[in-house]
């Protein structure tokens, strides 16, 4: 039927396809008069169809072919769905177009065309699904491995701040230790300068007589120190001749003795 019907539209549709001929357009014209003084003749709007299709007149062809599906020939509603799986395939609507192919397999499953065009559409749809899983996985993963560069960029910035910082702080310290050893070297020299000039004003601000005691007073401790020494002297010698004292009087003898410094002292015993 389709294949008789597709032959006798041939002579009414011009060369170029992208123009109609008169014949198609007188065509059209009929089928429509047709139509609607016969409504109930579906037939009609299969035709219409058809010619609309070849036409490149998608809508018009999609109108009439839904008109068609109200017929009670089960034949006539099978061809019509499978020509609208076919446009709907052509437009790129796989899905749609294979639900139509369902439909119209229902309807005469013996049909190889419709069930060859059904199996492909489902196999397009699949390579369709595997393909989206594919290029979801692909973005996924390219997601994966951005989020893996950034936090590993992440880590190494933080790592490379937080090795400047270590170093900022132990260059800091350095410099502070340095800074405060020399303030406190500063400190001390001026402090010994300070305390110099102290001195020096101190030693220049006493009076003459104050200089002169000092220098007594060390005189007289120097010649205390030497006293102290002979007096160590006369004790030695005053213990020498009482332990004498002590001894037999038959073994007294005569004792002279000579004191550094002092009168000579000549006793008999």
């Amino acid at each position: 039927m389709k294949t008789t019907l597709f032959l006798l539209l041939s002579f009414i549709i011009a060369q170029d396809s992208n123009s109609i001929s008169i014949e198609a357009i007188e065509a059209i014209q009929d089928y429509e008069n047709l139509i609607y003084k016969f409504p109930d003749m579906k037939g009609l709007n299969y035709n219409l169809a058809n010619i609309h299709s070849q036409t490149g007149d998608v809508e018009s062809a999609m109108r009439q072919y839904k008109q068609t599906l109200s017929s009670d020939n089960s034949e006539l509603r099978a061809h019509a769905l499978y020509n609208m799986g076919n446009l709907e395939f052509k437009n790129g609507n796989i899905e749609e177009s294979s639900k139509l192919f369902r439909e119209a397999l229902k309807l005469s499953s013996e049909d190889k065309d419709i069930l060859h065009n059904y199996l492909y559409s489902q196999k397009i749809l699949e390579q369709q699904k595997q393909d989206k899983e594919d290029q979801n996985n692909k973005e996924n993963q390219q997601k994966e491995d951005e989020q893996n560069s950034n936090q590993k960029q992440d880590d190494k910035n933080q790592e490379n701040q937080d090795s400047s910082e270590k170093e900022n702080n132990e260059n800091q310290k350095i410099e502070e230790s340095e800074s405060n050893a020399e303030e406190n070297s500063q400190d001390q020299e001026k402090q010994d300068q300070n305390s110099e000039k102290e001195e020096k004003q101190k030693e220049s601000m006493k009076p003459d007589e104050q200089k002169n005691e000092d220098k007594k007073g060390q005189k007289t401790q120097t010649e205390s120190k030497k006293l102290t020494e002979e007096e160590k002297r006369n004790l030695q010698e005053a213990e020498a001749i009482l332990n004498a004292l002590k001894a037999d009087k038959d073994n007294l003898k005569k004792k002279k003795y000579k004191l550094k410094g002092r009168i000579k002292l000549e006793k008999d015993w």
